[in-house]
Parts: structure tokens; sequence; C-alpha cells
């Protein structure tokens, strides 16, 4: 919470309230299921802060130490309001922890059910209609033998997952480069149009949550849907009567990252791996085709040439005109293969979808090469 004042003061908690009197206390049922728990005033201190936030729709600020168990000092009056609260978190391991470990604990202790739901970005869902093109695609050159076996464990994974949660899948970490091949993203998810929509993890957890009471996700997630509603594109979370920012001094710096624009040869590398996939299932991968998406990686390639030496970071008006020059073929061929993939008339929802993601991505670069001058 933030409250709109510069600060907050403490006042003595009403020890007979029941965040405070039952829940934190030396004989709160928490003595019985933790080991060595001991109350903190400090702790009951921030509950009933909190309690008194929620009730009174107020904004609050809470800066306590490591070991003063803000955790469950903000769980224990969320579960008890009744209110419908989204707690936001700076990272997925914290997320896990919540859903997985605390609030059951808690929803156990408290003596009322609590829907509770656990909605991550869409990078982190198994996407079934990709994992299928990974399947029928041919092996990558040098990685044949190891990202078969990886792959046949997801698939294997894949059949008993109800969630799709790729955490679920602990001998495939999280930065394992088959993930970006079996999930998806906001520009290449096919939505309706997708022939696992009816099975799509992200859409049934998207459900989860807007039926839940209180529902976890990381501050990229809620950013993105503080994005979507400011454009006009719908939401992603359910309506909430309170949000609570765990870890909050980390959410500045993710709005920063999130709301910038930034441009790699990585969006580029991906779509055109997107498209050899998509025009092969469709028959549609001919010469002028290949040729095209050889030409989008010569240009990825000639942008990181001309970086080469520059150093990690370099102004924009001390770009090279190389760089510039390169950027702007990439933009074409972007355009062209948008243009020649983007047809409305075609059948094929998802070689379109690479069409325009192609001129999505030809815009944002021509954005970023106009500021450098």
């Amino acid at each position: 919470f933030f409250k709109q004042k510069t600060a907050y003061e403490i006042k003595e908690c009403d020890w007979s309230s029941d965040v405070c009197s039952s829940d934190l206390q030396p004989d709160s049922p928490l003595a019985e299921v933790l080991p060595g728990y001991q109350p903190r005033r400090e702790q009951q201190v921030m509950a009933q802060a909190v309690a008194e936030a929620i009730e009174n729709r107020t904004h609050l600020v809470v800066e306590a130490g490591t070991g003063t168990g803000k955790t469950f000092a903000y769980l224990i009056p969320v579960l008890l309001s009744g209110a419908r609260v989204i707690v936001s978190t700076g990272t997925r391991n914290l997320q896990d922890q919540l859903f997985h470990r605390d609030l059951p604990l808690l929803c156990g202790l408290i003596g009322r059910p609590v829907r509770v739901a656990l909605l991550k970005g869409r990078a982190n869902y198994l996407c079934r209609y990709r994992l299928s093109l990974e399947v029928a695609a041919p092996p990558l050159p040098g990685f044949e033998r190891s990202r078969q076996r990886t792959l046949n464990r997801i698939v294997r994974w894949a059949d008993s997952t109800v969630a799709g949660d790729i955490a679920e899948l602990d001998s495939v970490p999280d930065n394992d480069p088959i993930w970006p091949a079996v999930t998806s993203t906001r520009e290449n998810c096919l939505g309706q149009d997708c022939p696992e929509f009816r099975r799509c993890h992200v859409l049934l957890a998207r459900r989860e949550a807007q039926a839940a009471e209180v529902v976890v996700v990381n501050h990229h997630l809620l950013l993105a849907d503080m994005s979507l509603r400011e454009e006009g594109f719908g939401e992603l979370l359910p309506g909430a009567e309170a949000v609570i920012l765990d870890e909050a001094h980390q959410f500045p710096d993710v709005a920063a990252q999130f709301f910038g624009t930034r441009f790699g040869s990585r969006v580029v590398l991906a779509l055109v791996r997107d498209c050899e996939l998509e025009l092969t299932r469709a028959g549609l991968l001919d010469g002028p085709s290949r040729a095209e998406l050889a030409e989008l990686e010569a240009s990825v390639s000639a942008i990181s040439l001309a970086l080469s030496g520059l150093g990690d970071r370099v102004e924009w008006e001390r770009l090279p005109d190389a760089v510039l020059e390169s950027a702007e073929e990439l933009a074409i061929a972007l355009e062209n293969l948008g243009s020649r993939y983007d047809d409305p008339a075609s059948e094929e929802a998802a070689v379109r979808q690479c069409g325009r993601r192609a001129v999505e991505i030809a815009s944002r670069l021509r954005s970023l090469r106009g500021s450098a001058r």
C-alpha cells in the first residue's frame, strides 16, 4: 500500500482485535505450527496498520527490518478482511513461496475458506501449440541430442501437468533455451485462433485468478496489466479492493524496464525461427521465403558487427552511421516480410501473426532509430 502522507504515525494496537491479539500473540495458533515462533511487537503493529489501511481504503508504506515477519503481518489481515486483494512480489521465487507455503499455512489457521490463485506471466506456462511445433521441427544443428532429451522430458510432463507452470519441472532449469520455444509471448500467441485454445494454461490460470479472493502475481505482470488498461486493450488481472506490493523497493526499477523501449537481436531471430516453423507446417517455405529470412539474419549480423568494439554502452548521439544504415535495412526487410504474410485473405492464422510481428518489430526499430538523431 502507499499512503498519501509523508509518514505513517504508528499507534498502539488494540490488542483485543483479531489481528493483533489472536493471530500474532504468544498463544497464537502460529506457535503450534511454527517451531521457535516468537511474537514481535513490530509485526503486530504492522499487521494492525495493514488492517486499518484495508478497512479505511487508505495508502500505507511500511519499512521493517529483516526478521520482523512482514509477510505474515500483511497476509493475516488480508485473509481476515474478506476483501479481494492482489499481492504483487518482486520475484517468482517469492510468488511460489507465498502460494505454496505461507498462504496454505495461514488459510488453515484463520478458520475460514479463502480462494487463492497464483498468476504468472505467459512465459511461465507451457504452450501446447508451440510444443507441438517444436516436436515436429528439425533439430537445431549442434544441439540434437541434448535438446531432444530435454524436449522428451517436457513432452512427458505435458501429459500430466494441470497448471502448466514450468516451475513444476525441476529437471529443466528456468534459463534453459528450450523454454522460449515451447512457451508463448504476447506477440506470437494466436489467441482464439489457436487449435489448443480451450486447453490453454494461460487462459485457465487467468480464469482461476478472476474467481479468487487473493491473487498472487509479480511486479512484471502487475505492470503488464496496467499497460493494457492504459492502452484500452482489456486487462489481465481481476478488479481488487486492495493491492499489496511486497518488495516495493524493486517496483520503480521494474517499471522503468517495463515501460522503456528495447530492441535486440533475439526478438528478430525468434521471429525468423517461428516463420520457418509456421511456413514449413503450412507448406509455404519456398525459395523466396528462405531468402527473405536469410536477409533478416544478415541485417542483424550487420548491426552487431557495426556495434562491435564500442563497449558495453554508447550514447545515442555517438552511434556510427553504419549502425543506423543497417537498422534501416533491417526495418525495410521486416516491413517486406510483414506485407508478404499479413494477408487478411490467408487462412493461416499463425503465418498472419508472424507478418504482424514483423511490422510491429519494424515500427519499434524505427522509433529507436529516430531517437538516435
